[in-house]
């Protein structure tokens, strides 16, 4: 599934991708595309760097040294307007984190990825329902006002309070009437001021052996203090009767509630990514 995502076709206006050769014997895979949705959004170029890959084995060389490979994609999307250009790099990717950081890339977040089976969960039941689109207001101000200065939009100074403000609300809006999330679940209430967004991934569930889900947007407000335990709950049974076998999560390494929460369910750590950018 990494390879497929990595070697998909991109429209040429977006695709940074390129084939560096180290040596003769020693070619690297540099992998990253322009994002134009978050583009537009915004207002400026934003780029991803997905990674960099040896195409020959031994395919993790710990010692590596990819800034000069890195040093040319700068160059390159620079030159395509790229103004924004940020990595999701797993703590294990030793050279690509260093090469980062000797380039001028500033760490914004570290998170942690958390997973589960939804085989043995019983619990107290609660009163949820799916959102509509009469719920946006409430859960669209929940997402603006609930501001987590930890992830990446409002930990990095570069982007405007503003513009993760607006963000938020916008993901809040998609994943109830655009198809962003596949499930957005609330309490039953008629202004619920909290919200869990599920995406099922039934699309790739033959190919991976696993029929996982994910959790992917989380807002309580003070109001409904309590329910983002009740809420995931419910996700969990939502998500056994839909036929997923397994769940994955994603949070800062800061959001210790959240983490104990996850682990209260019998949930594990799977494990951890930075997140770091560069204005160019």
């Amino acid at each position: 599934m990494r390879a497929e995502h990595l070697t998909r076709a991109i429209a040429p206006d977006d695709d940074l991708r390129f084939v560096y050769s180290e040596t003769p014997s020693a070619e690297l895979a540099v992998c990253a595309e322009r994002l134009p949705w978050d583009s537009d959004f915004f207002g400026y170029g934003i780029a991803r760097l997905e990674g960099v890959f040896y195409l020959s084995p031994p395919y993790f060389r710990p010692w590596a040294d990819f800034s000069d490979p890195l040093r040319l994609l700068l160059e390159r999307a620079s030159a395509r307007g790229i103004r924004y250009l940020f990595a999701q790099v797993d703590a294990r990717d030793l050279p690509l984190l260093r090469a980062l950081g000797q380039l001028g890339f500033s760490l914004i977040e570290t998170r942690l990825i958390y997973h589960g089976s939804l085989a043995q969960h019983e619990s107290e039941r609660y009163p949820v329902r799916a959102a509509t689109a009469e719920d946006v207001p409430s859960i669209g101000r929940t997402a603006q006002e609930r501001v987590n200065r930890y992830d990446r939009f409002h930990a990095d100074p570069f982007i405007r309070p503003e513009d993760a403000a607006r963000l938020m609300y916008r993901w809040a809006e998609a994943s109830v009437c655009e198809g962003y999330a596949d499930s957005v679940i609330v309490p039953d209430l008629p202004e619920p001021a909290s919200f869990i967004t599920v995406k099922y991934h039934r699309d790739k569930w033959p190919r991976w052996g696993l029929k996982l889900s994910q959790t992917v947007l989380v807002a309580v407000s003070p109001e409904r203090k309590g329910w983002y335990p009740r809420l995931l709950s419910e996700v969990l049974y939502h998500l056994r009767g839909i036929g997923a076998e397994h769940l994955f999560h994603v949070t800062q390494a800061t959001n210790t509630v959240v983490v104990w929460t996850w682990e209260s369910l019998g949930h594990h750590y799977g494990r951890s990514e930075h997140v770091l950018r560069i204005v160019l």
